[in-house]
């Protein structure tokens, strides 16, 4: 970890960088629905959040993560929790996971009276699912921090999320604190997050400013970074400042634990205005 000698997997890890995806789409954050997918927001501004215990951060030396978390922080912020996404701005995953399946596609050649080398077929469809979750395409992001194995237990997830009838068999792996944020870090804050640059106005916050991932570090402690992801907090905003409801999902499907990495890792790896090679 960053405590010692980093692991083989944190030598691959690295910080956020660049504008947000909907700043390089050129889309203003309340004229989309691209990571908006926990669907729920925090209390009205004269309210305190939801009445919380003291949260507690424990921190280990491994997380076992499955496919279900990596759809979680990298996929369900745009595409809920159903894969179904918000058409058409943002595609349903499901067709696209069936159209991969040999036994699906079997039974629509069969059905259709065609022949096909089904096997082909499925194999192509996957490979480009695959292609598209790295990749990224017209408005997806390009997820590059995924690896093979994370999207090959993504795919299983899938499989299972659409109940294909040859539905892959699931797995886990164990990732360090540093990795478990990155994936939160790049996979749903980087949506609507620059990774740095400078805080807003509070008049600017009224008019739909969205401030960087690099004022957590300086404005929030990780308590307060936890909480507002998880129950929403009022926000200063306008000239003079007044309280107002925040804009901000409340990302309920997020665990403690996984905010308080996503923390640790804009500590570790700060974030940049550009990608540094």
């Amino acid at each position: 970890g960053r405590g010692g000698a980093p692991t083989p997997e944190e030598d691959r890890v690295t910080a956020v960088s660049g504008p947000s995806w909907l700043h390089r789409l050129g889309v203003r954050a309340g004229e989309s629905s691209l990571g908006r997918g926990a669907g729920s927001y925090g209390p009205a501004a004269q309210g305190q959040g939801a009445a919380r215990g003291a949260v507690r951060l424990p921190i280990g030396q491994g997380v076992t993560i499955t496919g279900a978390d990596i759809y979680r922080f990298n996929c369900q912020p745009c595409h809920r929790s159903e894969g179904t996404g918000a058409p058409p701005e943002i595609k349903s995953v499901l067709n696209a996971v069936q159209g991969s399946s040999l036994a699906l596609v079997r039974e629509q050649l069969a059905a259709q009276g065609k022949t096909g080398n089904a096997a082909e077929q499925a194999a192509a469809a996957r490979a480009d699912l695959y292609r598209r979750i790295q990749k990224g395409g017209q408005r997806m992001p390009a997820f590059e921090h995924l690896q093979r194995s994370d999207i090959d237990m993504l795919y299983a997830y899938l499989t299972e999320l659409v109940h294909t009838p040859d539905a892959k068999a699931l797995s886990s792996h164990t990732v360090s604190w540093v990795r478990l944020g990155e994936h939160l870090v790049k996979g749903t804050c980087h949506i609507c997050h620059d990774a740095a640059g400078p805080k807003p106005s509070g008049q600017a916050l009224l008019q739909g400013a969205v401030p960087p991932l690099s004022g957590f570090l300086s404005d929030r402690s990780v308590v307060e970074v936890v909480r507002k992801a998880r129950s929403g907090a009022p926000i200063m905003m306008g000239e003079p400042p007044f309280p107002h409801r925040g804009r901000m999902p409340v990302f309920h499907y997020l665990r403690d634990e996984e905010l308080a990495a996503a923390y640790m890792f804009l500590v570790a790896y700060p974030p940049q205005d550009a990608a540094r090679r």
